[in-house]
């Protein structure tokens, strides 16, 4: 419990072990996001290149939606043993969230667990849903 208050004061003084730097951009582009998904899921265009040039790290809310971006192509890499696959699933209409593609919800982090919870119910064979 002693950590986890610890941890929290820490995101409460915007403490830099909680935020990454601009290179986490690139990672994302090699893990096949477009620069447009990450422009709508972390922040804006002028904002991220005003990072860039000036050196500087995301923000804590802007890291946290750059680890949140990470976080699901990797568990949809791994339920759908690939990469091209997860990406065309995270891009699709998907019937159990309503019609939604998955890469939109990653905008929450509630929607985040909406898209994990599904990639869990894909992975233990309690969806129906299929790739396209």
């Amino acid at each position: 419990m002693e950590v986890f208050v610890r941890a929290l004061a820490k995101v409460a003084e915007n403490d830099p072990t909680f935020v990454v730097g601009v290179e986490k951009l690139d990672h994302l582009k090699s893990l096949g996001f477009t620069s447009d998904e990450i422009y709508r899921v972390v922040a804006p265009r002028r904002t991220l290149a005003r990072r860039k040039d000036q050196g500087e790290p995301l923000s804590l809310a802007e890291s946290d939606r750059a680890m949140r971006l990470e976080r699901v192509a990797i568990e949809a890499e791994r339920v759908f043993a690939s990469r091209e696959k997860a990406l065309q699933w995270l891009r699709s209409e998907i019937m159990a969230l309503d019609d939604r593609r998955p890469i939109d919800l990653l905008e929450s982090e509630t929607g985040a667990h909406v898209v994990l919870d599904e990639l869990i119910r894909i992975d233990y064979g309690m969806s129906e849903e299929r790739l396209p």
